[in-house]
């Protein structure tokens, strides 16, 4: 691409007496270069149609403008306009080098800088709300499938990195996925924010020619107008809204990464994950590096920080050109980044294996069953809880001291420690005592709503299932309302300058 400055209007001896910096262009005027140029072609379209719709251009200019714009796509949008410098206004460059400034002067009626950004930008950020969605839905299916794998796949649950209470593979992973299933809801709701017409706009007060918002909106498939035009070009927030969804999506891929990244390591040896996303050691041939959970991680960092720059930029007057013409540069950063995440996650979960025997074995060894022993004396002995809590600490403390595993408590150590917490003899039997140590048992015990049992998982993974199938068919939806606004925007263009053949 070209880093020659190209403008149209800044012309040296006009208003200006200097040629523009290269390094305010670089900076300030163009440091999305390269972005926004669909919207901006759909946006000289559409523009030009409505100009001519509405009898504020002549018609010959309008018809030489479109068929320039029809030579334009056929040479290629992006290349044409690349070698023009990539700046918005490079349509109408592209027109004056064809047709004479004559002609693509008229392009610019009742439009501004502000909402030719605005639009550029907003068709880019839709498109880029829309691709991320279809990749957090293609995650939540596989985290759904792997889910069902391991109903049954008993493992320690964790707080503090410490065992807490036995659950399964299958339950943490439903975990994820209606964490997920919440940040598709953000991202649609940022999708509906965007993709609202900016077109018409102008910079700050729309314009005095009788254009039709309305109908430049419908050509270019956004779902309503701004009823204000400072809202329209001056406002950020749907982009803070868009950002804080791929940070919050970020968040969740980092935090699965470090429990993944964990239990990778030869320590926990509790998964196995896919060779296409470890490393290894130039130095140490033994090495498995659990790559792509540190890569997601740190695609989390990124994100974050783009957000952060982003929210600096738009806490200004709320006229400053910075945020509109430097802020987008963090979308397109994170929504890359986020993209990445969503796929090595994906890659990962799909080939992870998972060591179920070993996992069921972890799950009984550090007391993971302490809380199900503390119910058990509350249910047959009509003890207080905190009594019970109590009780079941003095006997994982003696188990600790004794050197004994959870299995190989006996009712005499229950006894023990029942007289130490209050002087009163505890009797158990041992087949209940086994059957409250067992972490089995326990995970099928948990059979309410949200519980562990695999009656509830699966009636979860069903309702998920259900919930993923409606919001892929909303996202097929968005899909198919701009395909039909750009069959809409072609079909109009063709009555004016009709293509050859």
């Amino acid at each position: 691409m070209s880093d020659e400055v190209h403008e149209v209007y800044r012309k040296k001896g006009m208003r200006l007496t200097e040629e523009m910096s290269p390094l305010l262009y670089k900076y300030f005027y163009a440091p999305n270069k390269g972005k926004a140029w669909k919207g901006h072609h759909m946006f000289d379209k559409a523009h030009t149609v409505m100009l001519l719709e509405q009898d504020i251009i002549p018609s010959d200019k309008g018809i030489r403008i479109l068929q320039a714009l029809r030579q334009m796509e056929k040479e290629g949008v992006q290349e044409s306009r690349y070698r023009l410098g990539g700046h918005m206004h490079c349509g109408e460059a592209y027109v004056a080098e064809a047709m004479g400034t004559d002609v693509s002067g008229w392009i610019h009626c009742g439009r501004s800088s502000g909402d030719f950004v605005a639009v550029g930008h907003r068709i880019d950020a839709r498109d880029g709300a829309i691709s991320l969605m279809q990749r957090l839905n293609q995650l939540r299916d596989t985290l759904l499938r792997r889910a069902h794998e391991h109903v049954d796949t008993v493992m320690p649950g964790y707080t503090h990195l410490q065992h807490a209470e036995p659950i399964t593979f299958g339950f943490y992973l439903l975990s994820v996925a209606h964490q997920l299933e919440r940040d598709y809801q953000r991202l649609l709701a940022a999708y509906r924010h965007i993709n609202i017409s900016p077109a018409g706009c102008a910079i700050l007060t729309t314009t005095n020619f009788p254009i039709d918002r309305q109908r430049t909106a419908d050509l270019l498939g956004f779902d309503e107008v701004f009823q204000n035009a400072k809202d329209a070009i001056w406002t950020q927030d749907h982009y803070w809204e868009y950002l804080s969804a791929m940070v919050g999506s970020a968040g969740v891929l980092g935090r699965m990464a470090d429990d993944l990244n964990v239990w990778h390591t030869s320590e926990f040896s509790m998964v196995d994950i896919p060779d296409a996303f470890c490393g290894t050691s130039s130095i140490m041939p033994q090495k498995k590096n659990g790559y792509g959970m540190e890569t997601v991680r740190g695609l989390y960092g990124t994100i974050s920080g783009q957000a952060m720059g982003f929210l600096i930029q738009t806490s200004r007057q709320s006229d400053a050109c910075e945020m509109i013409t430097m802020g987008p540069a963090a979308l397109y950063a994170s929504e890359e980044a986020l993209g990445a995440a969503f796929e090595i996650m994906d890659g990962i979960l799909a080939g992870i294996k998972v060591d179920s025997a070993f996992l069921k074995e972890r799950a009984g060894s550090f007391w993971t069953q302490a809380a199900s022993l503390a119910n058990m004396l509350v249910i047959q002995h009509a003890l207080p809880f905190r009594a019970a809590h109590q009780i079941v600490a003095i006997i994982v403390r003696l188990a600790y001291e004794q050197g004994l595993t959870p299995q190989q408590v006996t009712p005499a150590l229950v006894n023990q420690a029942g007289k130490e917490f209050n002087g009163q003899p505890l009797e158990v039997s041992d087949s209940d005592l086994q059957a409250a140590l067992d972490p089995v048992r326990i995970v099928r015990s948990k059979n309410v709503v949200g519980g562990t049992a695999p009656q509830r998982q699966h009636e979860d993974i069903v309702a998920s299932r259900a919930r993923l199938a409606e919001d892929q068919g909303t996202t097929a939806d968005l899909l198919a309302n701009l395909a039909h606004a750009e069959r809409m925007l072609e079909d109009a263009v063709d009555q004016w300058a009709p293509r050859p053949g």
